[in-house]
């Protein structure tokens, strides 16, 4: 027979495992610098122009400036000089014939004789005015606007996130030990069931 039942209850537990993780900083938001230029369109334009310059003209009319009459007047100085010089040289050429019956009133009386007018046809202005010109001009240039955007690339932040065992204790280990038999009695007669044998 047995005496003893012995009962035994395993310990209940419960493990709860997280695993190591990366985790990403999902609130990251790209942002970016924007840069514009805008467009330009540049035009330049010169009108024509003419020059009409009539100095030459008007100085064939006999209009002219100072410096032009004094120049004028020098210049016929000069000639009217020479002229005089020739026709002295010339007379004194034909006194120095006198030895040949050449007089004085004579060669004076052929001056004269030989100083005859002369008509001459001229046309005033002698010169037209001189005209010149430039003609219009007109330049475009184009420049197109841009649009440069600078993105901010850096990326969102990494945290590493260690693993981690949790045990759970839902019940802890027992024996439990469960005495089957009677208790032994010494001696025999302190059982309170103790019933003496008849003799």
């Amino acid at each position: 027979m047995q005496l003893l039942q012995i009962t035994t209850t395993p310990m209940k537990y419960e493990l709860e495992i997280e695993h190591a993780r990366l985790e990403h900083n999902s609130d990251f938001q790209p942002t970016a610098d924007v840069t514009t230029t805008k467009p330009e369109l540049r035009i330049q334009s010169k009108n024509a122009e003419a020059r009409i310059d009539t100095y030459e003209a008007r100085r064939s009319l006999g209009i002219q400036k100072i410096g032009d009459y004094i120049d004028s007047a020098a210049q016929n100085g000069k000639e009217a000089i020479n002229q005089k010089t020739r026709e002295y040289v010339e007379i004194g050429k034909e006194m120095s014939n006198t030895y040949a019956g050449a007089t004085i009133s004579n060669i004076y009386s052929q001056k004269m004789l030989n100083q005859s007018s002369q008509l001459v046809t001229v046309f005033l202005p002698s010169t037209g005015a001189d005209i010149s010109w430039n003609p219009a001009e007109l330049s475009m240039s184009y420049e197109p606007g841009d649009v440069s955007l600078d993105w901010d690339t850096s990326s969102g932040m990494l945290s590493y996130v260690p693993g981690s065992v949790r045990m759970k204790i839902l019940e802890y280990a027992d024996i439990s030990i469960e005495y089957l038999g009677e208790p032994l009695y010494v001696p025999p007669s302190a059982n309170p069931d103790y019933v003496e044998p008849e003799t």
